[in-house]
């Protein structure tokens, strides 16, 4: 008489090296990951701190200047043409994470005389394996930095009020080049 087939099969160890390589495979296949992820929004929330930087370089320079450059903005306002050139700036330096997404938003406290200027950047960051993460907590996470810098606008009137200057090589006029 044979031995009963399903008998033989439950005490077969066929397979219980495969098993024990997943045991051991997933929790560092997980770990790896994670520290993948973290490693990643570490990078990601120092281009934030510098985009923030950069943008509170950019708003006191941006902000005092000329009205004739930024389309007729006024001075210290932070619309326009002075804004996008504010946020160009940021959005210059988190161009460089590709996990940073594209809908970030600046906002910068105004400041006169010697006042110190804030500016704050918040991006989202995508996490490329939300389910393993348990440092993002999801599929993205928003970063935020701020950064300060002394304003030190110089109070100049850019109206101009007196004669119209000279062209190059003569043709009249108060000022000659």
């Amino acid at each position: 008489m044979k031995p009963h087939r399903t008998h033989s099969v439950l005490r077969s160890s066929d397979g219980a090296v495969f098993v024990e390589q997943l045991i051991a495979l997933l929790p560092t296949l997980f770990f790896f990951l994670a520290t993948w992820q973290l490693l990643e929004l570490c990078a990601a929330d120092l281009i934030v701190k510098r985009a923030a930087n950069a943008a509170a370089r950019a708003a006191i320079v941006v902000l005092p200047d000329d009205p004739m450059f930024y389309g007729g903005a006024p001075v210290n306002s932070f619309t326009g043409a002075r804004r996008q050139d504010i946020e160009l700036s940021a959005a210059m330096i988190l161009a460089t994470a590709p996990q940073l997404s594209a809908d970030f938003t600046v906002e910068v406290t105004p400041a006169s005389g010697n006042q110190t200027l804030t500016a704050t950047v918040r991006a989202p960051f995508h996490c490329f394996a939300g389910w393993v993460s348990l440092v993002c907590g999801g599929a993205s996470r928003t970063l935020q930095a701020s950064a300060r810098q002394v304003y030190q606008g110089a109070p100049f009137d850019y109206a101009f009020k007196g004669p119209a200057p000279a062209k190059p090589g003569g043709g009249g006029g108060g000022v000659s080049w």
